[in-house]
């Protein structure tokens, strides 16, 4: 199982899904492109437990990452 996890301002939501399922692969695409469109940093899980935050250029789906963490753009008050 591959996994999502969304920060938000309630906490976090933490979505599951199968990377050798064509369509939940699909959903994930999709989830990731919208997060990425409204400014969240994607930082996917590398070895070690450290994750990785890509360039701006670099910001792509991945289906074979085991886990995405996305954080929220900050916010001035």
């Amino acid at each position: 199982m591959a996994r999502h996890i969304i920060m938000d301002s309630s906490g976090h939501s933490v979505i599951d899904f199968d990377p050798s399922n064509t369509t939940d692969i699909a959903k994930a695409k999709r989830r990731f492109e919208k997060l990425i469109a409204k400014g969240f940093l994607p930082a996917e899980r590398k070895s070690g437990g450290k994750h990785h935050v890509p360039n701006r250029s670099e910001r792509v789906f991945n289906p074979d990452a085991e886990e995405t963490l996305f954080i929220p753009s900050l916010r001035g008050g």
